[in-house]
């Protein structure tokens, strides 16, 4: 298949100028653009999509409507009359099944599924070892030439728990039954296992039209009585010339499971494979890159430090008092954090524009407000350091966050070494080099220099507040034992966003505990590392976008998650003034000293003094930075800082 259906291509053998309207041999296929919905393997077994060998899966473009049971009584009727007088199961040709993406629903792939499995695959495009008749689906990008779909809600392809129950990170989230997706429809796509059912988007718009027409073509060609439905029609019949598709996207192995009904094939198995001279050799990669973070102030010594202090993280915060070192190791850290990734069906167009990428803005912005407003003596000053942290791979287990705060709470010993090799980072005006570890591989050590861990300000989703103009306070005080440090940040975040000039509000959210088991819930950010890590010792809140569940069409964590999405606005004031709150908050936690008894309004009026002018959603910063994030990816300001070494 091509991109372009009126392009004209080389003289081939048996058809001097194949468009899409002449039919293939396999020697005539073309890539089609598009992007692939892969395998993913965790502990318990795989999710995502893939074809069953390394052989090709080909089948002639369908509508999806036509393979799916008919709801039409009459319809109904003449498929039970056919299947019953049919000797044995029917052989059909193979098909690839072709949908709208606001169709694209685990209900709908479970209705393609059941209705191919009352068939057997015919051998018209070569003997199929594997599988029935359905060879794959093609997702197309809706455009303004398509209405069966305009009224049909976008749902989110996460579950309505996300990372929670009857998922692989269940056992990781706070209050994992609580369902904060019920507004997008969440409908657990993304957990769903699809080996042998290999998928792609198609997001051009005059390709996904003639794919379209060109389904709908060929489905009304089977049809019988006059209809146009292949179910209630020759689902058998062999009509030539057809369009086909053909997938060529083997993912590793499935389906198999032991005795216990577990699935044998998952991601331990995958990353312990060995070849056959016995040397391993890992068949997946591991998810997630790098993990981001920097402190408020001087910077942090490079100096090694072994086991640090955290390894007593028991919140005992008395344990000394800041001597003016701002190296000091007993500064107890507020952290101010986000996750940097999204995910979607299709991992190549994952643009997460809420989910992601406006946590990341609005952790930017808070830094650099902080960092160009407050001198370094005077943040050095305070009883609490600030910290800031963008963590990896949260969409998948929160592995960023689970890793760094595991280093830090419980403390890191280095095997190769007990003071590690020299570190490949380095700062420019700085001759001593930082440490590293080869095994467990740290690429950095300094995090063993970092305080005590005293709570979390975490951000989630402030870039679609739903049309409002208001912010909530997730967590708090059930996040530590009630140990006070959580209830004050969340005392102090709805103080201080009473002085928004901006008309945004904060308040607490109405989440109260789970019925299931008590717990108050908490969403699907860092903070529930921390929580689950610390054993409820210590805690923090999440400033979200949302109150009780996530704003509707929202689309989290969906291929439509994007700035230019006819389903969402990306609201840039709503990010500056989180930004603002945020660096308030934090200034304020920072404040507040070791026996606690500087309350909420008096640590919230030392914050405005030192920061009395808010982000601005005009500003030059704000505007690069949007672009880059939102828009422009290979933006120049991303591409000179990437050059800089730190």
């Amino acid at each position: 298949l091509t991109s372009d259906p009126f392009s004209t291509y080389p003289t081939m053998t048996t058809n001097d100028n194949p468009t899409l309207n002449e039919p293939f041999n396999a020697a005539h296929f073309e890539s089609l653009p598009h992007a692939a919905c892969v395998s993913l393997f965790h502990r318990t077994g795989r999710t995502g999509c893939g074809t069953y060998s390394r052989d090709v899966m080909t089948g002639r473009l369908l509508d999806w409507t036509s393979v799916v049971d008919t709801n039409d009584a009459d319809g109904q009727a003449d498929q039970a009359n056919r299947r019953a007088s049919s000797t044995g199961t029917t052989k059909v040709p193979p098909y690839v099944a072709v949908m709208e993406e606001a169709y694209y629903t685990a209900e709908n792939i479970a209705q393609l599924v059941y209705f191919a499995s009352q068939y057997e695959a015919g051998d018209d495009y070569g003997t199929v070892e594997e599988g029935g008749p359905l060879r794959g689906v093609l997702v197309l990008a809706s455009s303004s030439n398509t209405t069966s779909s305009s009224n049909i809600q976008q749902s989110s392809p996460e579950p309505l728990s996300p990372q929670g129950d009857d998922t692989a990170s269940a056992s990781l989230t706070i209050g994992s039954s609580y369902e904060w997706n019920a507004n997008n429809a969440g409908d657990g796509l993304t957990n769903t296992d699809m080996y042998g059912l290999p998928t792609a988007y198609v997001a051009d718009s005059n390709t996904a039209d003639y794919l379209r027409g060109t389904a709908s073509e060929q489905s009304a060609a089977l049809g019988s009585s006059g209809t146009t439905s292949v179910s209630s029609g020759n689902v058998d019949a062999t009509v030539y010339p057809s369009i086909v598709s053909e997938f060529n996207y083997y993912m590793g192995p499935g389906g198999d499971v032991d005795a216990d009904g577990n699935a044998i094939y998952n991601s331990k198995k995958c990353l312990e494979w060995k070849d056959n001279d016995g040397e391993w050799s890992p068949r997946c990669a591991p998810l997630g890159g790098n993990s981001v973070w920097s402190v408020a102030g001087s910077p942090l010594s490079l100096g090694y430090a072994g086991e640090n202090a955290n390894a007593d993280n028991d919140g005992d915060e008395n344990e000394g008092e800041n001597d003016g070192d701002n190296n000091n190791n007993d500064r107890p850290v507020i952290l101010l954090s986000t996750s940097i990734d999204s995910t979607s069906m299709f991992h190549d167009l994952s643009p997460g524009a809420n989910n992601a990428a406006s946590n990341i803005l609005t952790l930017l912005l808070t830094a650099q407000l902080i960092g160009s407003t407050v001198t370094d003596e005077v943040l050095d000053g305070l009883y609490g350091q600030i910290a800031f942290s963008f963590f990896q791979g949260e969409s998948y287990g929160y592995v960023g966050s689970r890793r760094f705060l595991k280093d830090v709470l419980e403390g890191f010993q280095c095997t190769e070494g007990d003071e590690g090799v020299a570190s490949v980072y380095k700062r420019k005006d700085e001759a001593n080099v930082a440490r590293a570890c080869l095994h467990p591989l740290r690429a950095d050590l300094t995090f063993q220099n970092l305080g005590q861990v005293r709570g979390m300000i975490a951000v989630d989703q402030v870039g679609n507040l739903g049309g409002s103009k208001n912010l909530y306070v997730q967590g708090g005080d059930a996040t530590d034992g009630e140990n006070g440090f959580a209830g004050f940040l969340s005392e102090v975040m709805v103080e201080l966003s009473a002085n928004d000039d901006g008309g945004y509000t904060a308040q607490a959210s109405s989440v109260n505990n789970d019925d299931d088991d008590g717990t108050v819930p908490l969403p699907p950010t860092p903070l529930s590392s921390l929580v689950q890590l610390s054993s409820s010792a210590v805690g923090g809140v999440v400033l979200t976008g949302y109150d009780d569940a996530f704003v509707a069409n929202s689309l989290y964590h969906s291929h439509l998650d994007s700035a230019s999405s006819k389903f969402q606005t990306i609201d840039k004031d709503a990010i500056a003034s989180a930004a603002t709150l945020l660096a308030r908050s934090a200034i304020a936690a920072a404040y507040q000293n070791a026996d606690e008894d500087v309350d909420s309004a008096t640590a919230a009026a030392y914050a405005l003094e030192l920061l009395p002018d808010p982000v601005s959603s005009s500003s030059s910063t704000f505007g690069e930075l949007y672009n880059c994030l939102f828009e422009d990816g290979n933006c120049e300001t991303f591409l000179n800082y990437g050059a800089v070494e730190r």
